[in-house]
């Protein structure tokens, strides 16, 4: 069995049954002694199978390390298909979003530890135009309290293949040390998709992280105030469940495209554009809920060859609609310029 289940053991407490909302705990074969790992250390959790709640409801482990968590509505939707992972999967491998991570791990190293800046375009409500990265300044709020020798817990919702997730656990590790965070233990990610071909690579992003195959549209499988980051890029949210299960201190950090988010690809083959007002709607949709804090923006031009084009068309919402021999007779293999626009905003827990 693949995945990381010293992570898991550690987000068992951290559970609730999708059906009846109970705690759950996990129910293992038994490891040997001399079971190590991802690191070298015995690892206590390598037997778990899955979990249990106390009314019975049982959720077994899948061998590619990921468990599926659907409510009383069960699975409405498939997810994104494997081809559109794999063309994702490429694309973030050329580094074409790579300063949205970046932006995403100063959020996060700085919540935790105050010290560091996060990268971007500081931002008022109307935003900047086109230019380059630049540093912006410390994201607005007080840092997540956190107990020492417990690490902090990050939930990316939509988390893909885990790209961002790692990212961030990768940062806030480098803060405290060698695998460490702040205080004695590293943090945990927990990273939750709809797709069972995301789940599979997210399952075994990083020996910190567990993949949980969910529908964030209905009540996520956590407990109340157990989270302390909660980040979505480019996926759907669910503000009631967001304010639910983070902790006093919290922050939500949402990501999304901008205006002219890869143009002009996105115009030259028809790709679904974000509404002009989405930013306004974000707000209103938080209000009641969430404060909101500093808007950081991503907004460089990128050179791509063809074929990270035509899988950057693919990758996403669109990919369902286009048909990848057309865009590929049409793009071609010579390379092009795309504008990477990515608006990242900060929300604390208006609680």
């Amino acid at each position: 069995m693949t995945g990381h289940p010293g992570a898991l053991e550690r987000a068992v407490p951290l559970l609730r049954c999708p059906q009846c909302t109970e705690p759950v705990a996990a129910h293992t074969n038994t490891p040997s002694p001399g079971v190590a790992g991802p690191r070298g250390a015995r690892d206590p959790g390598a037997g778990i199978t899955g979990i249990r709640c106390a009314a019975g409801h049982s959720f077994d482990r899948a061998r590619h390390g990921y468990l599926t968590l659907f409510g009383p509505r069960g699975r409405r939707f498939p997810g994104d298909t494997t081809d559109q992972i794999l063309a994702r999967e490429r694309v973030q491998g050329c580094g074409v979003f790579d300063t949205v991570a970046a932006v995403l791990t100063g959020i996060a190293r700085e919540q935790f530890v105050g010290t560091v800046r996060p990268v971007g375009t500081p931002a008022d409500s109307r935003l900047a135009g086109p230019g380059g990265s630049r540093v912006d300044s410390p994201t607005a709020g007080p840092a997540g309290s956190r107990t020492v020798g417990s690490g902090p817990v990050v939930l990316d919702v939509g988390a893909g293949t885990g790209f961002y997730l790692r990212r961030v656990l990768d940062g806030v590790r480098a803060v405290g040390g060698p695998g460490r965070a702040v205080g004695a233990q590293s943090p945990l990610g927990i990273g939750t998709e709809l797709s069972v071909a995301a789940a599979r690579r997210l399952a075994k992003t990083d020996p910190d992280a567990v993949a949980l195959v969910t529908d964030t549209w209905d009540a996520l499988p956590l407990a109340d105030e157990s989270v302390d980051l909660v980040q979505v890029v480019f996926a759907p949210r669910n503000v009631s469940e967001f304010a639910r299960i983070l902790r006093p201190g919290g922050i939500l950090v949402v990501a999304g495209p901008g205006p002219g988010h890869l143009e002009p690809l996105r115009s030259d083959v028809g790709m679904l554009t974000a509404e002009p007002d989405k930013a306004d709607r974000l707000e209103s949709g938080l209000a009641g809920s969430f404060t909101p804090g500093r808007a950081h923006v991503v907004d460089e031009s990128v050179r791509v060859s063809g074929a990270v084009a035509t899988d950057l068309a693919l990758m996403g919402p669109s990919g369902v609609h286009l048909d990848r021999g057309d865009l590929e007779r049409s793009l071609g293999s010579a390379d092009r310029e795309i504008r990477v626009h990515v608006e990242v905003r900060t929300f604390r827990p208006a609680r």
